[in-house]
Order: C-alpha cells, then structure tokens, then sequence
C-alpha cells in the first residue's frame, strides 16, 4: 500500500469541503468528525461551516474598512455629518448603519 501524498490530502479536504463529497479515507473521517460535532448538542453550538466562517471574516474586513474609512475621513476634517453622507453614498450603507459605524470608530481613533 503506497502512502497518499500531502497534495493529494490537501486536495481530498478541499473536494470534501467544496462539495461534502466524501472520496477517500481522509474525507471519510473528515465526514466522520464533522456529523459528530454537528450532532453533539453542545458541541454543534460551536460549529460553523465554511461559508459561516468566510461571511464572519468578510463582515469582518468591511467593518475594519469601515473605520479606516472614517478615521481617514476624521484626519481630512470632514465633520461627522459629512462622513456619514460619504459612508451613505460610497459604502452603500444606509443613515442608521453609517450613524451606528461612527462612535466605535472613533473610539479608537
């Protein structure tokens, strides 16, 4: 029996991930240990899934844009009424968003 290669791991993982395919010995125990966690009561609350976790870490990016944004705008003297219209009509964010954006901004500005 000829050992399977890292690549060839890598790639297993990733069809399992992409498409919940199991094709191997690998992804099969992957399977395995997710069905488990999911079907643990306390452990499934801790589960995400990978699209969880990709929408968590985009939330998470425009949010840091976000602040970026407005300290820039803050250092260019734009009062806060004039940041939040440039959040409104450039970030697609609607009045109470780009209000609720503000004060944590700068809080750490």
């Amino acid at each position: 029996m000829t050992p399977v290669s890292r690549a060839a791991l890598n790639q297993e993982m990733l069809t399992y991930f992409n498409t919940g395919t199991v094709t191997g010995k690998f992804s099969a125990a992957l399977d395995r240990a997710v069905r488990e966690v999911k079907n643990d009561a306390k452990k499934g609350e801790n589960y995400m899934t990978i699209e969880e976790y990709a929408a968590r870490q985009s939330a998470y990016a425009r949010e840091e844009e976000r602040m970026e944004t407005i300290k820039g705008l803050v250092k260019l003297n734009f009062t806060k009424e004039q940041i939040i219209d440039f959040l409104v009509q450039n970030l697609n964010l609607d009045q109470q968003e780009a209000s609720q954006a503000y004060n944590p901004a700068m809080a750490t500005a």
